[in-house]
């Protein structure tokens, strides 16, 4: 009894270490399981470490103000790297690397936040050799140039798909500022898989470009032995990027 209300007593423990403060768990075993760097307040400000029960990390991490601000790690129980990425507002934030446990890259993945909700950007699946395996990936290669100048410039991207329907439009919709009160939202379509859409430069020094690559997908299900459904659906992938505009004329 007093061995078991020893261990209940170490699931949390507060230790003090050059004016750090921890909050330490342990496993029955001894080992620890969780350490938590928290201020005077008790908030959770420095670093978190997670472990599995054998003595190998799990997690880690670093928290500002009670959230994470840092790189999250995520290890195998063998020690590889199973997932590493940033994060924000407690949100996975940017391209996260996924890996298979023998340490091979097995997915990257773009996640950004719209309208408050966590979205898929894009997503890059890979064999066990390391090459993309297309048929299941879905992304895009932006290639919009460092600097621009004022008025019309191209931009153009390669477009990688794996939605396999009977009726695929792609178009781009780029948020274009003309001048201080002026933006425009410019669609630009894409015919026989030419890839480009249009940028203005409205004034010099730098300038972000935002857009949306939007796939429109029509796809028809057979319902019966005669009749058939159809349905269409948007899937949106956006982009944002910071050029220079320079003048046209140097």
């Amino acid at each position: 009894m007093k061995k078991n209300l020893f261990l209940i007593l170490l699931i949390l423990t507060i230790i003090s270490c050059k004016k750090e403060q921890f909050i330490t768990e342990f496993y029955p075993n001894g080992n620890i399981k969780l350490k938590v760097q928290i201020d005077k307040d008790s908030i959770q400000n420095g670093t978190y470490e997670e472990y599995y029960e054998n003595g190998e990390l799990k997690s880690k991490t670093n928290y500002v103000n009670g959230q994470i601000s840092d790189s999250l790690f995520n290890y195998y129980e063998n020690g590889e790297i199973k997932d590493k990425g940033t994060v924000k507002n407690n949100f996975p934030n940017g391209w996260w690397n996924y890996y298979r446990s023998n340490g091979v890259l097995k997915e990257k993945t773009e996640w950004i936040i719209v309208k408050d909700s966590l979205h898929k950007n894009q997503s890059i699946y890979f064999d066990q050799k390391g090459k993309i395996k297309y048929d299941t990936s879905s992304f895009f290669e932006l290639k919009i140039p460092d600097t621009i100048h004022l008025d019309k410039n191209i931009a153009r991207f390669n477009y990688y798909s794996n939605f396999n329907v009977y009726k695929r439009l792609i178009y781009v919709v780029v948020e274009n500022k003309y001048s201080e009160n002026e933006t425009k939202l410019d669609t630009f379509g894409i015919k026989d898989n030419d890839f480009w859409f249009g940028v203005y430069g409205y004034k010099k020094g730098k300038q972000n470009i935002k857009g949306q690559i939007v796939e429109e997908l029509y796809e028809i299900k057979n319902i019966g032995n005669d009749s058939a459904i159809g349905t269409v659906s948007n899937h949106k992938k956006y982009f944002e990027k910071e050029v220079y505009v320079s003048d046209k004329n140097n």
